[in-house]
């Protein structure tokens, strides 16, 4: 009889015990999901506050500050980039050398 309630206890203390080991994994996972979340808040506030800051330095007059009136004039856009087949050679000139401001916004106002 003796014998029979030692081993009734210790199965009963293995089986407390493998329980309690389970809730404790759980317990640690939840943790774990919980810091993971957290860091994936604070990636996504620095990824907006990146994403301001860019806003902010790319803003037209900043743009033109940076580059500057010279680089600014010297800029050639593209005259056709909504109707391609208006774009002839003539119209295109040669895409190697560069075009003064007067020269572009004729080729814009060619090209419609």
């Amino acid at each position: 009889m003796f014998a029979k309630l030692v081993t009734v206890i210790v199965v009963l203390g293995a089986m407390y015990g493998a329980l309690l080991v389970n809730r404790q994994k759980r317990i640690d996972a939840a943790a774990q999901m919980s810091r993971i979340h957290f860091r994936l808040q604070d990636a996504d506030q620095e990824k907006v506050r990146l994403q301001v800051k860019v806003a902010r330095a790319t803003t037209a007059s900043a743009l033109k500050e940076r580059i500057g009136e010279k680089k600014l004039a010297e800029y050639r856009s593209v005259p056709f980039r909504f109707d391609p087949s208006k774009a002839t050679e003539q119209q295109m000139g040669n895409p190697l050398t560069a075009v003064d401001a007067d020269g572009v916004r004729k080729a814009q106002e060619i090209g419609g």
